[in-house]
């Protein structure tokens, strides 16, 4: 027979160790072929040197010469083309290059994940949320210069005390495309990823073969202006916490070139062109978690993916995921409201496969969202 002693001590290791819950009917019957993507590339043909301009007049490309361009873009977007005076090129183009944005110059799109994977958790979709802007550098050839990522922190709802970002490029091949990186405040990225000084900034992560990993914090918490508080800017309660923007800028070796028209960017992964994606990393640096369809690095804990088995791609067996990105500045929910309560037409358009409301973020239950504070949302 167990002593009191063993049974406590089962009892309480089992309390540290969440199992699936078997049972659980899921609440928005997901169809299982839903990408749960909100952005989408639109093909647009240049006839002569042009801007683009979604739909509320932002500049989404700025001096493009003729040509063919796959725009990312926010599903169900409408895209103008723009013809500039050929003259005006040299001027307005810095450094004598063309610019594409995501999702718009000056504009941030809205990235919200979930920290409990495998473990579906509260659904609220506010363990870490920030804005993202990306700026591609053309060259006259159409060939990818640069890559800035700027990144606005918003909030962070996740007890973990040590969250990373970082951004990811791969290929059906070990890829070996980047030169040099360049942090505007830091880096600090040592504990989660370990990167080495170079001439001109910083290398990838090391140690990597398969794809190239840019880290792109280290502790994300460093961002905030609260070093005292867990949950930050997920309860309307709290005094809103401010923090810093800042921006992290990969050049591409000269030799080494990739088209813009061969990247895509948080799309399924395409084996024939290189793959940019972001996830976060949970106090160790195994803890990846990705969005739908992505693949994780070579330093990923595989042995995460039997709870979700015979699934492999970031997503539950009812189709649930651990990542949202919208192309609007949009509000997060507040702490511990399922993301599809505070938008109820959330649900529809994820149970319609995406295809219809589109502006789910649209319809909102304000009491639901995160008020005390604002990054320029359009809610």
């Amino acid at each position: 027979m167990k002593t009191p002693v063993l049974i406590l001590s089962a009892l309480l290791c089992t309390s540290c160790f969440k199992m699936p819950d078997d049972s659980f009917v899921p609440p928005v019957d997901v169809p299982l072929d839903f990408d749960w993507k909100t952005i989408e590339s639109k093909q647009l043909v240049l006839n002569t040197v042009s801007s683009i301009l979604n739909e509320s007049g932002d500049t989404v490309a700025s001096f493009l010469p003729a040509g063919t361009y796959d725009i990312v873009t926010g599903k169900g977007s409408a895209l103008t083309v723009k013809a500039e005076a050929q003259s005006v090129q040299t001027k307005a183009g810095n450094n004598n290059f063309q610019r594409i944005y995501f999702p718009a110059k000056g504009k941030y799109a809205t990235v919200m994940f979930e920290d409990l994977f495998p473990s579906k958790g509260d659904m609220d979709m506010n363990d870490v949320v920030f804005g993202l802007n990306i700026e591609y550098d053309l060259t006259n050839q159409l060939l990818v210069n640069s890559i800035t990522l700027t990144i606005q922190p918003r909030a962070i709802g996740s007890s973990y005390e040590t969250i990373g970002i970082a951004a990811n490029l791969s290929y059906r091949f070990p890829i070996d495309i980047v030169d040099y990186v360049v942090y505007d405040n830091g880096p600090n990225v040592s504990g989660l990823f370990s990167i080495n000084r170079v001439n001109k900034g910083y290398t990838p992560e090391m140690y990597n073969y398969l794809s190239q990993v840019i880290p792109l914090t280290g502790d994300y918490r460093e961002y905030f202006d609260n070093d005292k508080d867990l949950f930050l800017n997920v309860r309307n309660i709290d005094t809103f916490t401010n923090s810093e923007e800042f921006s992290v800028k990969i050049y591409f070796k000269s030799s080494s070139l990739v088209s813009y028209s061969n990247f895509t960017f948080l799309d399924a992964t395409n084996s024939s062109k290189v793959n940019l994606d972001l996830f976060t990393v949970f106090k160790y640096r195994w803890q990846e978690v990705h969005f739908k369809d992505q693949s994780p690095t070579e330093r990923f804990n595989t042995s995460l993916f039997i709870a979700t088995r015979p699934l492999t791609n970031f997503s539950t067996v009812d189709n649930w995921v651990w990542a949202i990105i919208s192309e609007k500045s949009i509000r997060h929910p507040r702490e511990f409201v399922k993301i599809y309560k505070a938008y109820p037409d959330f649900k529809l358009w994820a149970e319609s496969s995406g295809n219809t409301n589109l502006n789910w973020y649209s319809n909102s239950v304000i009491d639901s969202l995160y008020t005390a504070g604002s990054f320029n949302y359009i809610n």
